[in-house]
């Protein structure tokens, strides 16, 4: 039998590795395909002199030798084809479709932001390799469930949905306007503490549950319980015009559908796909209607309003996508709040990265030497120990006001999206600071892999893995200290939540007798 088949079906015995078979089958016949997507783009777009034909052919080589290695020897989580797809996508996309930002910028500077992506890459892959040959597997002793021995996945099913169910509850409270009191009588910051313990458990809850509706090895009740819940869930969370709350869940059971099948579910990418695109075409103009100066909800948004509040939304993204006289261009200062931005434009990281380098050689900005690195200590400090505390996104706001694209009082507001590696040559320069993060995240990628692949699905170990899965599914537009900050937040809050419930245990398949 042929290593790359797929696994077995989800039980106690399934490890975190089996989703590398799972993604390793799916690349074996991808690769062919992409091979030529790529050689077909690239030539499309040399032919027609467009300016990022080079910075394609270099972001897209690089993205190609990375699924390739990987393919061959992945064991565990599969962080690095994922960071691979991931610089594709808001890099190479923006070049395939001619975004308007390759106008902006002369044709060398676009090159030059393709040899930074493919040094990136090479690092990223390299390193890996060191790392790979440096670590070595975890022991197969995990921190499982202790009560899912006995009961198998119906204990599972009950524990998905009643994560599901408490963080539905808890939403549907907060919306209600019900909890005001109760944390009036709580110290300052354990609200956010309780809001991160909240959202880890529905985002648990409904990648447990999504797995057993990937399969169908659940009732036609449940999966239409599952379904409700979600959508009841995405619409609350997403009515302070936030969307990263949504897209969580969204990935969650996203996540959960391909790793239970071994498929990525296309349907359903699609259709949140389209959903998610349109309501991020009109969340800036919902933002100006209902958000104070400070970035929050200017007004208290109660259930019976939700209908109203989504049909202004609905319309805010219709005439935001209508075709109209002074449509807007790409902005190089002033506030980029006011900016309408579509879906392909909040994935379009290849603008900061062509901003950073334009701003280094043209402005002669100095990088911050690390300075954005130096903030993340202090914000792993819970807010409840630290009230003044800094901003999560401190880093991000240190990147835009000193290479100015924004001032400090429109951060309140908003904040302009950078990327790890953006972030990485504001402070380190050319060349360097994508060699630097590509060697760090590289031996990341290769330790957790090495930690996690024995590691049983169903336990502390398998929730971090997918915690830090996801978050790295959204790190696009992240800065380290967001990254950083978010994940181990999450990670302490499973450690917690989970101490009770989890017993060290050693389980392995029971080997098939031959007949």
């Amino acid at each position: 039998m042929s290593e790359l088949t797929r696994p077995h079906p989800l039980d106690c015995y399934t490890p975190v590795g089996d989703l590398a078979l799972s993604v390793r089958w799916l690349l074996r016949r991808a690769l062919l395909p992409l091979l030529i997507l790529f050689v077909g783009e690239t030539g499309i777009l040399f032919i027609g002199d467009s300016r990022g034909a080079m910075a394609f052919g270099l972001i897209s080589t690089g993205t190609l030798a990375i699924l390739v290695i990987w393919q061959t020897s992945g064991l565990g989580l599969p962080l690095l084809p994922l960071i691979a797809l991931q610089n594709l996508l808001v890099y190479g996309l923006p070049i395939a479709i001619n975004h308007e930002v390759l106008a902006a910028y002369p044709a060398a500077m676009t090159t030059r932001a393709g040899v930074e992506v493919f040094c990136f890459s090479c690092a990223l892959v390299v390193a890996w390799l060191v790392g790979m040959e440096a670590f070595v597997p975890a022991s197969p002793v995990s921190y499982a469930l202790e009560a899912f021995r006995q009961e198998g996945t119906r204990r599972l099913k009950r524990l998905g949905f009643t994560l599901i169910v408490f963080a539905s509850v808890y939403q549907l409270l907060l919306a209600l306007d019900l909890l005001t009191v109760v944390y009036g009588f709580l110290p300052d910051g354990l609200y956010s503490i309780v809001q991160a313990l909240v959202s880890a458990a529905g985002v648990c809850g409904f990648f447990l549950v999504s797995m057993f509706v990937g399969t169908g090895a659940i009732s036609p009740v449940g999966r239409v319980a599952f379904w409700v819940l979600l959508a009841v869930n995405c619409l609350i969370s997403a009515a302070t015009f936030l969307l990263s709350a949504t897209t969580a869940i969204l990935a969650a059971a996203l996540i959960g559908l391909f790793w239970s099948t071994g498929r990525p579910p296309w349907r359903y990418l699609l259709i949140v796909s389209c959903l998610l695109g349109f309501l991020n075409v009109g969340k800036v103009t919902m933002r100006e209607r209902y958000w104070s100066a400070e970035g929050d909800l200017s007004v208290s948004l109660t259930l019976t309003q939700l209908p109203v509040i989504y049909g202004e939304w609905v319309q805010a993204s219709y005439e935001a996508i209508t075709p109209r006289s002074g449509a807007d261009t790409i902005m190089q200062g002033g506030d980029p709040s006011r900016k309408t931005q579509s879906l392909l434009e909040r994935i379009n990281n290849l603008q900061n990265l062509l901003f950073v380098i334009d701003s280094l050689e043209t402005a002669h900005v100095t990088p911050l030497h690390g300075a954005t690195y130096t903030l993340i200590p202090p914000l792993l400090v819970p807010r409840l120990f630290w009230p003044e505390k800094p901003r999560t996104h401190e880093g991000q706001v240190l990147l835009n006001v000193h290479f100015g694209r924004q001032e400090l009082t429109s951060t309140y507001q908003t904040y302009i999206a950078w990327g790890l590696l953006p972030e990485a040559l504001g402070n380190f320069g050319e060349i360097y600071g994508g060699l630097m993060l590509g060697a760090v995240l590289g031996l990341l990628c290769a330790w957790l892999e090495n930690f996690t692949a024995r590691k049983l699905l169903l336990s502390l170990e398998g929730f971090i893995s997918f915690t830090i899965l996801l978050f790295m599914a959204s790190s696009f537009e992240m800065v380290a200290s967001v990254l950083v900050t978010t994940i181990f937040q999450s990670v302490m809050l499973l450690i917690v939540a989970s101490a009770f419930f989890v017993e060290r245990t050693l389980l392995k398949r029971p080997e098939s007798r031959p007949s």
